[in-house]
C-alpha cells in the first residue's frame, strides 16, 4: 500500500510524515511549484496477531507488510487554476493508493496559518476544491481533442472512444458542481475507460486532524465543523497531536509506552493511521507460517483463495490446489496448527473460497 500525504503549507504534514515514520525529515514549508523531491518512508505495519505468531514459531525470518509514505509539497490555495501543479507532485500523487490530507487543528503563533487564521473545516474545503479544479483540467482538455478522435474511428474503437466522451461529460458536471469523482459510483466497464487517468479527486481521502497537544484526550470532538463536514462525504477522520507523537516516535522503544500513558494516548499515530487506511482501502491480510518465515501479505477483502496465492507467487496460483486454512484466533485459541487439526479446525478450501482477515494459510500446489 502506498499512501500520499498532503496538505496546505503550515499543516504540519511533514511533521505527521516523521510522526508515523520515526524519521526525522527536515520540517518545514515548501510550495507545490518547488522542485524538491519527496519525502519517501517505508513502514512495517503492526499486527499484535504476527507477534503472537512469530513467538509460536520462531522462524528464521519474520516479514510485515509494509506501508510506503510519500510526503509531497504543500499546497498552496489557488494553485490548481494559476500555475498548476508541478509534474513532479501529480506524478507522485498519482501513483498513490490513497490520500493523507493532513488538516491543522493547532495554535501556535510562530507558525504563520496561510490564509492567517486557523479554521480547519475551511482548509478541508480549499484543498479538495484545489483537486477538483485540477481534475476539470484534465477532464476539459481531453473533452477538447475527442470530437476529432472519434471521427476518425470506426466500429468498436469508436464506440469506446463515444463511452468515454459521455463519461467525461458526467465529469465534467460533478466537478463543475464542485463534487470529487471519489462520490460517484462507477461500473466495470467505466472504471476500464479511465483507468489511464488517476483523478486526485478520485483518490480514496484519510483526514488527519493536527490538533494541539492539550486536545489529545478529545480525538476528532476537537474538531467538530471538520467532522460533520468528513462524516457527511464518508471520509474518514482521525486526530492527534504530530509534533507531540513525532517527538515520542523518537524516544527509544522502551521509553515510548510510559509517554503515550502520561499523556493519555491509548494508540500511537502509526497505528492509528495504518488501521484507518486499511480500512479505507478495504485492506486486509493473511498469513503464511512455519519454521522458515512467519509472513503477513496485504490483500483486498473479498480476495479469493488463487489470486491471494498469486501475491506470493504466480506459480503456486497456476498450480493450485487446495489451501489449507487456519484462523488466527482459532489456531491461537489451540496452541498448534496440529492441535486445531485434531479438532477438525484446519480447513481444506478450493480457489473460489473468499480469504478472511488474520486467516493462516498453506497452499498445496503443483507445477
Amino acid at each position: 500500500m502506498k499512501v500520499g500525504i498532503i496538505g496546505l503549507p503550515s499543516s504540519g504534514k511533514t511533521t505527521v510524515f516523521n510522526a508515523i515514520s520515526g524519521g526525522n525529515a527536515e520540517v518545514h514549508s515548501f510550495s507545490g511549484a518547488s522542485s524538491a523531491e519527496p519525502n519517501m518512508a517505508v513502514v512495517p505495519v503492526p499486527d499484535d496477531r504476527q507477534e503472537w505468531l512469530k513467538g509460536l514459531y520462531k522462524p528464521k525470518k519474520t516479514a510485515y507488510a509494509t506501508v510506503e509514505l510519500v510526503d509531497v509539497s504543500g499546497v498552496i490555495p489557488g494553485q490548481a487554476k494559476t500555475e498548476g501543479f508541478s509534474p513532479q507532485m501529480l506524478t507522485n500523487l498519482r501513483q498513490v493508493d490513497a490520500l493523507v490530507h493532513v488538516v491543522r487543528a493547532f495554535t501556535d503563533p510562530a507558525i504563520t496559518h496561510p490564509s492567517g487564521a486557523v479554521n480547519p473545516l475551511n482548509d478541508a474545503e480549499l484543498l479538495e476544491l484545489e483537486f477538483i479544479i485540477a481534475d476539470l483540467g484534465v477532464v476539459e482538455k481531453r473533452l477538447a481533442k475527442l470530437d476529432a478522435e472519434i471521427q476518425k474511428k470506426k466500429g468498436p474503437d469508436k464506440s469506446l472512444l463515444e463511452a468515454e466522451k459521455d463519461l467525461l461529460v458526467q465529469f465534467q458536471k460533478d466537478l463543475s458542481d464542485e463534487k470529487p469523482l471519489r462520490q460517484k459510483t462507477l461500473t466495470e466497464e467505466e472504471l476500464k475507460l479511465i483507468r489511464g487517468y488517476t483523478f486526485l479527486s478520485q483518490k480514496p481521502l484519510l483526514v488527519v486532524a493536527n490538533v494541539d497537544e492539550a486536545d489529545i484526550p478529545k480525538g476528532a470532538d476537537a474538531v467538530p465543523g471538520l467532522e460533520k463536514w468528513c462524516s457527511d462525504r464518508g471520509m474518514p477522520l482521525i486526530a492527534f497531536c504530530a509534533k507531540t507523537e513525532m517527538e515520542i516516535a523518537q524516544l527509544d522503544e522502551a521509553e515510548r509506552a510510559e509517554f503515550l500513558s502520561a499523556l493519555g494516548i491509548e494508540e500511537p499515530s502509526r497505528d492509528k493511521l495504518i488501521k484507518a487506511a486499511y480500512q479505507l482501502l478495504m485492506l486486509i491480510a493473511f498469513f503464511t507460517v512455519g519454521e522458515d518465515e512467519v509472513k503477513a501479505w496485504t490483500i483486498t477483502r473479498g480476495t479469493i483463495a488463487q489470486e491471494a496465492a498469486r501475491k506470493i507467487h504466480s506459480d503456486i496460483a497456476r498450480g493450485f490446489i487446495r489451501a489449507e486454512v487456519c484462523a488466527y484466533d482459532t489456531l491461537k485459541q489451540h496452541g498448534t496448527w496440529n492441535g486445531a487439526k485434531d479438532k477438525g479446525q484446519v480447513r481444506l478450501e478450493g480457489k473460489e473460497y473468499k480469504v478472511q482477515d488474520g486467516d493462516c494459510i498453506n497452499y498445496r500446489f503443483a507445477v
